[in-house]
């Protein structure tokens, strides 16, 4: 056997036990226990080391691998082969020309067995994957080259058709790379497609962020000329229910222009009814039309500081799809009849035309919940039915809790600019009681839709979300442990009300967003599939994104599929098989795309925000330790600007720092830092090139006492 053992890791070069147990055909327990045994011996003389993922390396021959590089803004690298399910380290130099996202081989160079880590050089780029960048143009006498707004572009890129555009020093412009270097002393070359103005001009900042994650930010010729023909006339349709005399309303914020969700709650004799109309997008943007490629291709809406890059024309998503007031609406309703209990009862999924009787902003309703005087006059004819809602929305709202969901209160900040996108402040976005109450009624028409074609057992779109991987778990045990919260149960098997009821004991401590925080880092991003396997943060079993078709494209689907499948009542074998092919490739993308615009906002966040403390360098400021790291201490301002104390900069102390519990430990004043200190700070330094915040410690106290 341990000859036919060795064969295969030549082979294959990283195998599991289960994998050999597989291709050895190994069955009795016996013959199990002899292969583990040869699976040890073979360790034992460094002819295979354990890897981190429990796999198996053949480490006795030269081993070359291929896999996706990503690079560190320090130079550093990791190679990942999803093949083999490993990741090679590549020192800082040894990269060649690759730039993260390329497809390279690497050579491993060393495999340190009791770190099990495995070093490596690259040997030489196999396929590129970044061929457009955005950056700031530099005139030479000869020639002129752009800097890469790209930190893993490391290199120049010199222009070949400066001329062309007649630019000054500063421009920003669009480059796509042509002649890649092959040694490290070369720039790379590529040619001028775009300007984007001078990096001073208004608003250019944030369009040099759009484009240089690839976002499209204008729409085709095709697709223009498509929305143009798309008629704007709505009128009453037998396939569509009429719902036009009911009392429907529209909560959205007071600045939002795409209102693609609509509800109607009513008291019955046995609880209530909750309609949920969402725009019928899938109505105007029909399959394969230039108009649906488009929206494929982008995949969300991107909502930045001063703008959004849409999914859709704006003549779709602000006029015809959006449910403004007093209009004939065409919509998707999902009708749900809840027990006095707030349980789903009965369904039904229809095609319906309404006529919005207000547009309600959530600043309005809260004022209705506060029981303020004068909003409540104003929305008088709505305060009824919103009293309901609330009855309703807190049933349901319990049931979940009951259930076990997990609820990240955390607080997110609203960038306030002017007309030029110049920062005017930064505040706290509120999340009240009309906010969470449109989330509830939200989540329970994505959970009906998503459970009704889970069971008619037809190709479909989900919104997954797995359970947390144990090791990312363990390190939040261990840090609530030190601040005397413990979880009652296995982390092997963890479920959702596990985490859940953490979540409950430390609300309203000091110590919460940090926990949280923390806890929510440990979570797998939930994604778009054709797979269900329910959503675990939302403990539900099944799950779908079906309320914003105007700015999601996975719930433009969703929508397509209702149509196909229920309205239409097209089941057949041949439509069947088409979606099974299709789907999963646009989940995939779905999700993909929503990553982009998720990096993209943050970056945009994160550069306002430096800008917004360019203002205040040198004044002082309250916040709270968030994170400790051994390399410093972060400290979020009551506004939720986040900023480094660099632990060169905490020059009172040499401090080591304790990972299992992020302590920060003074040698010889035995000082310490941990989540939930408060700080008083000083702004020392704002990089905006790299948006970064430094802060300085004037004073530092402990608020959580009596730790366990």
């Amino acid at each position: 056997m341990l000859e036919e053992i060795i064969n295969l890791f030549k082979q294959y070069k990283v195998l599991s036990i289960e994998d050999l147990k597989e291709k050895l055909e190994v069955e009795s327990a016996k013959d199990f226990v002899e292969l583990v045994k040869f699976v040890g011996k073979l360790e034992q003389k460094s002819t295979i080391i354990q890897l981190p993922n429990e796999k198996f390396l053949y480490v006795k021959e030269e081993l070359e691998i291929e896999g996706i590089i990503r690079i560190h803004q320090k130079g550093f690298a990791f190679v990942y082969s999803e093949n083999l399910g490993i990741e090679v380290y590549v020192p800082k130099g040894f990269t060649q020309s690759a730039m993260s996202g390329d497809k390279v081989l690497v050579k491993v160079d060393s495999v340190y067995s009791d770190n099990r880590n495995i070093e490596g050089i690259v040997q030489k780029v196999i396929e590129r994957n970044t061929k457009y960048t955005v950056g700031t143009l530099t005139n030479a006498k000869y020639f002129s080259f752009v800097k890469s707004d790209n930190k893993n572009i490391s290199k120049y890129i010199k222009i070949t058709n400066a001329k062309n555009f007649n630019l000054v020093d500063g421009s920003k412009v669009l480059v796509e790379i042509t002649d890649y270097s092959k040694v490290s002393f070369e720039d790379h070359k590529g040619i001028i497609l775009k300007s984007l103005g001078h990096k001073d001009d208004p608003g250019v900042d944030i369009l040099s962020v759009i484009y240089k994650h690839g976002i499209p930010s204008e729409f085709p010729e095709e697709v223009e000329e498509q929305t143009k023909n798309i008629s704007d006339k709505i009128e009453i349709e037998d396939k569509y229910r009429d719902c036009t005399k009911e009392m429907i309303v529209t909560i959205d914020g007071d600045d939002a222009k795409d209102l693609d969700d609509a509800i109607s709650v009513v008291k019955t004799k046995k609880g209530y009814r909750l309609k949920v109309f969402i725009a019928d997008v899938s109505r105007y943007v029909v399959e394969d039309s230039p108009l649906d490629i488009e929206a494929s291709k982008r995949g969300c809406s991107v909502y930045l500081a001063d703008r959004v890059v849409p999914m859709l024309p704006r003549k779709l998503s602000n006029n015809i799809c959006s449910l403004n007031p007093h209009v004939l609406r065409y919509t998707i309703c999902c009708d749900i009849d809840f027990t006095d209990k707030g349980i789903p009862e009965s369904y039904d999924i229809y095609p319906a035309i309404i006529e919005s009787k207000g547009r309600l902003t959530y600043k309005k309703v809260n004022e209705v919940y506060e029981d303020n005087k004068e909003t409540i006059k104003e929305y008088k004819p709505y305060v009824p039915m919103l009293r309901t809602a609330l009855e309703l929305s807190k049933k349901i709202r319990l049931n979940r809790e009951k259930r076990g969901a997990i609820d990240f209160d955390k607080p997110e900040s609203k960038i306030v600019v002017d007309e030029k996108g110049e920062v005017l402040d930064v505040v706290l976005r509120e999340r009240g009681v009309a906010e969470r109450l449109i989330e509830d009624f939200m989540l329970s028409a994505n959970e009906v839709i998503g459970e009704h074609f889970y069971w008619m057992q037809v190709p479909f779109v989900y919104r997954i979300h797995e359970e947390p991987k144990v090791q990312k778990l363990k390190q939040f045990f261990d840090i609530s442990a030190s601040f005397g919260y413990r979880v009652k149960g296995s982390i092997e098997e963890v479920e959702p009300y596990m985490l859940s009821n953490m979540l409950r004991k430390f609300k309203g401590e000091v110590i919460e967003p940090m926990l949280s925080t923390i806890l929510l880092r440990t979570m797998n991003q939930a994604r778009y599939s054709t797979t269900n396997i329910g959503h675990f943060a939302l403990a539900t079993k099944y799950y779908t994104h079906f309320t914003s078709p105007i700015r999601r494209y996975p719930d433009l689907l969703v929508h397509r599929l209702i149509r196909k499948y229920l309205f239409e009542g097209d089941v057949k074998e041949s439509t069947l098989e088409y979606y099974a092919t299709k789907l999963p490739e646009l989940a995939e993308s779905s999700s993909e795309y929503e990553k982009r615009a998720v990096v993209c906002e943050r970056e945009v966040d994160k550069m306002k925000k430096c800008e917004y403390m360019m203002k205040y360098q040198e004044q002082t400021f309250r916040g709270v330790v968030s994170s400790v790291t051994n390399f410093g201490v972060f400290i979020t301002l009551e506004n939720n600007i986040e900023g480094l104390v660099h632990i060169k900069a905490m020059n009172d102390d040499y401090y080591t720092y304790d990972e299992k519990n992020m302590l920060l430990i003074g040698r010889r004043n035995k000082k310490i830092y941990r989540l939930g200190d408060e700080a008083i700070v000083k702004v020392a330094n704002v990089d905006l090139e790299n948006y970064e915040i430094d802060f300085k410690i004037l004073k530092h106290k402990s608020l959580i006492k009596n730790r366990k």
